[in-house]
């Protein structure tokens, strides 16, 4: 994997943030929901849809089948395209226990965490599901620099991940 060079103005100075996209602002699938999914007794489908903040219009959809006798689920989304996604289980290092990682496709890394859609330059598209650095993403707080005179008010508002709803 390489990284991306950021573009560079006179004497070399950082341009800015013209094409950046925030992980924040895209559909994620958390390793949580896929385990509750894995685990739940007698489901065999499951369904998920991303709404942004309080709109109704479902942006992105997700149905989660099980693969019998592999570590992989597959992912069809709302327009037919499916891609079968493999998981690892890791030992936790406290009482046992375990947690559910999603290896990305691309870098074959675990993540907690995989998005939908992929930096494009000035937008996004939905691409594979792949983990933050694949996709191109950045958090929002990343590069920012708060003034300490500022820092008492707790900085910037954040906003919170795009998660999905569960419909089963």
């Amino acid at each position: 994997m390489h990284k991306r060079r950021q573009g560079r103005g006179w004497h070399q100075y950082f341009l800015g943030f013209k094409h950046r996209i925030n992980c924040e602002s895209v559909p994620r699938l958390p390793a949580i929901i896929v385990r509750y999914f894995l685990e739940a007794e007698g489901v065999e489908c499951g369904s998920l849809v991303w709404r942004w903040m309080y709109e109704s219009e479902i942006k992105e959809s997700l149905k989660l089948h099980r693969m019998a006798g592999l570590s992989q689920v597959e992912l069809r989304r709302g327009n037919g395209a499916s891609q079968a996604l493999e998981y690892t289980w890791h030992n936790l290092p406290r009482n046992g226990g375990r947690g559910l990682m999603m290896v990305c496709p691309r870098c074959r890394r675990p993540r907690r965490f995989l998005y939908g859609w992929q930096n494009e330059g000035e937008c996004v598209r939905r691409s594979l599901w792949q983990c933050r650095e694949c996709a191109g993403l950045r958090y929002r707080s990343e590069g920012t620099y708060i003034p300490r005179e500022w820092r008492c008010w707790g900085g910037y508002p954040r906003t919170p991940p795009w998660n999905p709803e569960i419909v089963i």
